[in-house]
């Protein structure tokens, strides 16, 4: 298993205080509320040292609001940011070049696809289009809305992830699943247990050996830093950990974000 830190041009964040009062309004009152450019560069310089640290479809927030990017309180919170995605899109780039071609175009499906953000970097990095799902319908028609803003291979639905998967059966072994499902009661004082999320990422796991009858793929997870009771490990214990992506820590121990890259057998 390879892991892969992620450079940071950012600095720490002096104080946390200031952060966690922004995140509880993200999540709460401003949840659905789409922020001004002053809000979303406070959002970058609070969660990543800088305010051009939330920089999502190569627009970084000070230039947001002026390309006509909308982004939802909580979608600042739990978007992948640009730094992130193209790191993640490059190692799975880098597996796909090891893993047969059958001569068809793989399967990129991202399940809980929020921002979009992962999907639009995927898709560019390896140039296909990639199915992108959303259920939230605040968050899709926000997304939908961004997309148009940019050159992108993205295919968003709105529905549920189980839907798209009855509609894309297996194609090969480089097909690509992203799965990140809201954590909910996942987030936990003894960290986050993928056992909680709604739906449990093991329940995830099983739909898409499903819809696959069993084909080998590939699976990436976005987690935090801080996994309770070994539910990373115990969620793939039948699948093979290939690679890890680790951005440098800006907040305290277990408000950071981490990728891990599996192969489902």
């Amino acid at each position: 298993m390879n892991t892969t830190p992620v450079s940071s041009h950012t600095t720490p964040v002096s104080s946390h205080a200031a952060y966690f009062a922004f995140r509880d309004r993200l999540l709460g009152d401003l949840r659905t509320t789409t922020l001004d450019g002053e809000g979303l560069c406070e959002a970058g310089r609070l969660i990543y040292g800088r305010p051009e640290g939330l920089s999502l479809y190569g627009v970084p927030a000070p230039r947001m609001e002026a390309v006509g990017i909308r982004l939802l309180g909580r979608t600042v919170i739990e978007c992948c940011v640009d730094d992130y995605a193209v790191a993640v899109a490059d190692a799975l780039a880098d597996i796909h070049a090891t893993l047969p071609d059958n001569g068809t175009e793989p399967l990129v499906a991202d399940l809980f696809c929020g921002s979009g953000n992962f999907s639009h970097h995927l898709g560019t990095r390896l140039g296909i289009p990639v199915h992108a799902t959303e259920l939230d319908v605040d968050v899709h028609d926000a997304t939908r809305h961004n997309l148009s803003r940019v050159t992108t291979t993205t295919r968003l639905h709105l529905g549920d992830y189980a839907d798209l998967l009855g509609k894309h059966p297996a194609r090969g072994p480089r097909d690509t699943y992203f799965v990140e499902p809201p954590w909910g009661p996942a987030f936990t004082p003894a960290g986050l247990d993928l056992t909680r999320t709604s739906p449990p990422v093991p329940r995830i796991l099983d739909d898409i050996r499903r819809s696959r009858a069993g084909a080998p793929c590939l699976i990436a997870i976005k987690t935090n830093d801080h996994i309770a009771h070994d539910s990373l490990e115990r969620t793939f214990t039948r699948a093979t950990r290939l690679r890890s992506v680790t951005p440098a820590p800006t907040l305290p121990h277990g408000a950071n974000m981490d990728f891990h890259l599996y192969r489902l057998d």
